[in-house]
This record gives structure tokens, sequence and C-alpha cells, in this order.
């Protein structure tokens, strides 16, 4: 069951702005909430078109719904509209450490020391409520911009239960993942894998952090899948590292997960307990390198590109849309045109595809109306590619010429749907040519 509030949630609460992020599961944007004007992130996974089972969602936000920690991202609320899920967050200003690697190549060993401090924490707060988050990397760990790290991205993070059952799953990612989780505990008498796994992936992120990238990095992710359980612990060498961050390494690289130390006992060793009476001034570094970043990206211009259009989460029935110019709408479009006609073809595309459109309200009897060319001001270059080829459509004086750009249409709708933004690239591709 969904996290639920007093009052009924709506996506007209949130102002959403650029993409920030992809998950597990879905694209992440930057929005601000227009009850109290807090910036948030939204995770929005698209439930119709994930091959991720619907439990996993519920899973992930009852297990992010009951952490309260200081180190971890903070569960605003949860709603759903049509067939997305909107996910609320903490919204973390400073990116993630994968971020900050983009940017500097390699942090500083004093830099470094601070977040997996700071991860250690939350790994301790975690462990102690029994749970394991199971996928610790740079990417996952977010940082505001004033330095405060946080865990974040539960999305295959488990629960062990109070008896210490261990885990059986294969989840995480190759580079971070301990050599137990790989084998999900074959040769283990006791079987599976409990939270010592997370201290695997902790000295697996410290290497990556102080050098740029994880051990093995150039290899394919599934040959190594293979050699983590049988190669020696990756070890972090040369003269550039003190030797208190080998030993760190070294300590949480233990191939014996009985032997690997707690997050509580690592809190205590000299590589992050040395930050005592200087944890203001590395902070400061932080929070300067976080800036720097933030302003370099500013500079570029560059956005990430989310895997689903922004468009696609905004209210369809809102009254702004329903008063401004005509919005190309690529279902509608899809819904229109397969149920016109009664060829084969057609039939054949809508055997594949009909169910997620037949909630749509299409009149399939009416004829599709000529549009003018002031209805097609603001349409997107993806949109504009469709918006021309109706133009050829009504523009046919015979029914075997408009049965065959109606062809032509369904085709392009068909490709659109296997390969979202195919028709936006046609576009560009043409604008260069003219």
């Amino acid at each position: 069951m969904f996290y639920q509030t007093h009052t009924p949630i709506t996506i007209k609460q949130y102002d959403i702005f650029q993409c920030i992020g992809k998950g597990n599961f879905g694209d992440v944007y930057k929005a601000k909430c227009l009850t109290n004007a807090q910036d948030v992130a939204i995770k929005v996974v698209n439930l119709d078109e994930s091959n991720e089972d619907v439990k996993a969602f519920t899973q992930e936000i009852q297990f992010l719904s009951r952490l309260r920690n200081p180190y971890i991202t903070s569960y605003i609320e949860t709603f759903v509209k049509d067939f997305n899920m909107f996910i609320v967050m903490e919204y973390c200003g400073g990116g993630s450490c994968s971020d900050l690697l983009r940017y500097a190549k390699k942090l500083p060993e004093d830099i470094v020391a601070l977040i997996i401090r700071d991860v250690l924490k939350g790994l301790v707060y975690l462990h102690n409520e029994k749970k394991v988050h199971r996928d610790i990397k740079s990417a996952n760990i977010l940082l505001t911009e004033y330095g405060e790290v946080k865990l974040a991205d539960f999305g295959v993070s488990g629960e062990i239960t109070l008896t210490m059952k261990k885990r059986n799953t294969f989840v995480g990612t190759p580079f971070w993942m301990a050599p137990e989780v790989i084998t999900r505990g074959k040769s283990s008498d006791e079987g599976g894998y409990n939270e010592k796994a997370d201290i695997w992936s902790t000295g697996i992120t410290t290497i990556e952090l102080v050098t740029g990238s994880p051990p093995l990095a150039q290899y394919d992710p599934m040959k190594i899948l293979f050699d983590i359980p049988k190669k020696r612990p990756p070890v972090l060498v040369g003269i550039n590292f003190s030797d208190n961050i080998k030993d760190f390494v070294k300590y949480c690289l233990i191939k014996d997960p009985k032997a690997r130390p707690r997050a509580k006992d690592l809190l205590h060793h000299q590589f992050v307990s040395r930050l005592t009476g200087r944890n203001s001034s590395v902070k400061a570094m932080l929070v300067k390198m976080i800036r720097d970043k933030n302003m370099q990206s500013l500079a570029t211009g560059k956005v990430k590109k989310p895997k689903y259009p922004l468009e696609r989460f905004v209210d369809s029935d809102s009254e702004e849309q329903s008063s401004a110019k005509v919005q190309w709408d690529f279902e509608t479009f899809k819904s229109e045109f397969l149920r016109r006609r009664s060829s084969t073809t057609n039939k054949e595309v809508y055997k594949r595809y009909g169910d997620n459109y037949s909630s749509l309200q299409v009149s399939a009897s009416s004829p599709l109306s000529p549009i003018s060319p002031e209805s097609a001001v603001g349409v997107k270059p993806g949109q504009l590619l469709f918006y021309c080829v109706e133009q050829v459509y009504h523009r046919g004086r015979t029914e075997a010429t408009q049965r065959t750009v109606e062809q032509l249409l369904v085709n392009l709708l068909e490709y659109e749907h296997e390969l979202p933004g195919l028709c936006e690239a046609i576009v560009e591709e043409l604008s260069h040519v003219l």
C-alpha cells in the first residue's frame, strides 16, 4: 500500500524543472512544492513501460518511509497519476559524488575521508535498523550545497529480519558488488549475505573516489562477475595515498564477510577519525568544490536528458493546457490512426499496442480536421514531424494517397513507441541540412 497523506496529492502541487538524474527505476527531476516553496527531487516512474514488478516500487516506498536519519535522503510522499508514480524526496543541490567525480576527476583524500565517514554513519543507522542498502557507490551518495552527505537510491535495498536471516537475491552493481553477493552464499553454510556486503561496497567506493573509478572498471561488467569471487581483493597502491586510506580499504575488502568489520567499528579507524578538529576546514573545501562544479554546469548549460519526455507528466486536463495552442500527443495520434482504417497492417499494429490505449477517448469515426499553420506554433521538434506528415495526408487528392500517408504515420508512431526520441532526431538532422 502506498504512503498516504490526509490531503490528496496531485502533480499540480509541484512545479517541475529539469531532469537532474536517473535512479534505478526512473528519471529524477528537480521541482518546487507550491505550498511551501521547498525544493524537492521527484523520481518519476512509468509503471506501464517499466519491466520491473510494481511490488519493487511499493517495497522501496515502504522502505524509505520508515527511514529517519540525517545521513539518509528524506522521503516526503508518493502519488500516482495514470501510469506514472511520483516519489517525492529531499532535494540535494550538490548532486551526487559521481557528478563531483566527473568534474574533479578524483577527490582529495581528506574530502574522501569526510564523505566515507558520513556514509559509515548512515550505514550504522541502516544496519541498526536491520536493513541493508546493497548498492553503495558514488552515484548513490548525494551531497547538499552545504557539504552534507546522504545515502540515496534504495531501489534495490532489502530488509534483514530481526533474526538476521540473510538475503539470497542477486542485486547491486557489478564493480561494487561483494563476492558473497555474486555467489549468493552458495559456498556458505548459512547461505546468502548480510549487511557486511555494504562494507565491501564502501571500500570499493573509497577507491573510486580517490582514484576516479572503481577497480576493474576497464573490463566488461559481466566478465568481472566471474573474477571478483575468484581473485584477491583489490588494494590501493601508490605513493600518492596515505597508509591510513590503504589500511582502511584493506579492512573493508576482507573477503570473508565474518572477518569484515562493522560500520560502527570502521568509524574508529584512523582514516576517518583523524578528521576530529578538522571537520570544518575539510567541509569548507568540499563546499567550494561543489559550488565550482555547479557553476561550471550552469556555464556549460548541459542538462541531463530523461528517458521519458517531461510533457508526459503534465496534467493533460489542466485549464492552462486546454486553453493553449495545440499540443501534439503522440499517443492520441496513434490511437486515432490505428482505429481509422481496417487494413491488415493497422490491425497488427493495434493488436500489439491497442491495450495500452484502450482508455483514450478518441472519435474513431470523424475524419481528422485540417490544421492551420497558426496552431503549429510552439510545436516541439519531434512533434513537428507528425504535423508535417498529417498536412500531407490532408493534401492527398485520392483515397489511395491518403491511405499511403496514413500508413506512414502508423509506422512512424510504431517506431517512436519503440525508440522514443527518434522523430525528434530526424527533425534535428533535417534542420542541419536545410
